[in-house]
């Protein structure tokens, strides 16, 4: 059995999600695509606007096999982190090959960023020290110390997918995690605002969710998961984005100078500004709006209140850098090969909250994360324990 690995977020899924898993199938031949996907947190910091097992079902309705889980602790974190735990959970699950979209379809090119990246010489670190020096912000800085090394690697690492691919190669160095490498060109733009319905982003669908245009995000999302996605909706299991902003606040507002220092990814000053955003802001959005800068990005504030909202400490991802176990959101049955391989390795599968160790911090944080979604959405606690395995 031939499976290839998919690392995503599907907030919501859309048609470029089915090309791209459909190109996957196609162009390595697998029996099984099998799906990372972040759980209750994305990449970026915020909550996804659909719960995990009804982005589970959009995927298993439109060319995935089996759907797995990046919970909070490894999914809320920079690109580099993101990128390592995802493949982590590929190389243990035995993935054969890895597809993802990108801008730069230029697999050499990324190869040879990604080993400069993981590998850099002595010269390479010390222009990168006088870039910053001069006042550029760190991915500036290290765009354009790449370049003069590595020419034509600054439109790469300046796009979103592509900057992602580097760091799954990176990923595949630190861990020697020999998989084939499918690229697939992305269609349109990442972070485009208006919504295309043949190359439509994340970003745009999800606004046009919450604006109520469902017109359009019918013509964006495949039939399968556009049906998905109304049931949500009608049912009120829709998470806003500002609907976490009073326990944000309450949160920030209540922490202890220690709780501040806690944090991960902590430096620069940075917590000095969140604390004196959240002090004079009335609501996330505008709490993050207030606080950066150049120096201080938005994505990286983002992640942070999260953080914060969720308890996560340095200590903590220290002690559990890779994910431990692979926690299975939803499959078909031509997943149960790669299901029996996984078994016959020795790597955990879990099927069901109630079967985790409770006293696994990343797990509290998780269940934390589900009631959390929850809240947001105006529902009971529990919903990690009760959602169980969907079944296509």
């Amino acid at each position: 059995m031939h499976t290839v690995g998919v690392i995503a977020e599907y907030n919501p899924f859309h048609r470029g999600h089915a090309f791209h898993l459909a190109q996957a199938r196609e162009r390595t031949g697998a029996d099984c695509v099998a799906v990372v996907m972040s759980s209750c947190v994305t990449q970026r910091g915020e909550f996804a606007l659909l719960s995990p097992a009804a982005r589970t079902r959009m995927a298993l309705a439109c060319g995935a096999d089996a759907v797995f889980a990046l919970p909070a602790v490894w999914a809320a974190r920079d690109a580099e982190h993101f990128a390592l735990s995802g493949v982590a959970l590929l190389k243990s699950m035995g993935v054969d090959a890895i597809s993802f979209g990108v801008e730069q379809n230029n697999l050499p090119l990324l190869r040879a960023c990604a080993r400069l990246l993981e590998e850099p010489d002595a010269a390479f670190r010390t222009r990168l020290r006088e870039l910053l020096g001069a006042g550029r912000p760190y991915p500036a800085a290290l765009s354009a110390a790449v370049q003069e090394r590595i020419p034509g690697a600054e439109a790469a690492l300046s796009s979103p997918n592509a900057t992602l691919a580097v760091c799954y190669l990176r990923a595949m160095l630190r861990l020697n995690a020999e998989m084939e490498v499918i690229p697939v060109p992305r269609q349109g733009s990442y972070h485009a605002t208006g919504l295309s319905p043949d190359a439509p982003s994340a970003t745009a669908l999800r606004s046009a969710i919450l604006r109520g245009n469902w017109a359009g995000a019918r013509a964006a999302m495949p039939n399968a998961a556009y049906t998905i996605l109304e049931q949500e909706a009608l049912c009120g299991r829709i998470h806003r984005p500002e609907s976490l902003d009073g326990a944000l606040l309450c949160r920030l507002r209540s922490m202890s100078l220690a709780d501040w220092a806690a944090l991960p990814d902590l430096s620069e000053g940075i917590e000095d500004r969140l604390m004196a955003a959240s002090a004079a802001s009335c609501g996330r959005e505008a709490l993050l709006q207030w606080a950066k800068t150049r120096r201080y990005p938005y994505a990286r504030l983002s992640r942070l209140c999260t953080h914060a909202l969720l308890g996560m400490t340095s200590a903590q991802l220290d002690r559990e850098p890779l994910p431990p176990a692979a926690w299975l959101l939803g499959m078909a049955d031509a997943a149960l090969p790669l299901l029996r391989r996984i078994k016959q390795s020795g790597f955990p599968i879990i099927g069901k909250a109630a079967d985790f160790p409770p006293d696994e911090a990343w797990f509290r944080t998780e269940l934390l994360a589900y009631d959390l979604w929850a809240l947001g959405c105006g529902l009971p606690t529990g919903l990690a324990l009760t959602q169980g395995v969907v079944r296509l």
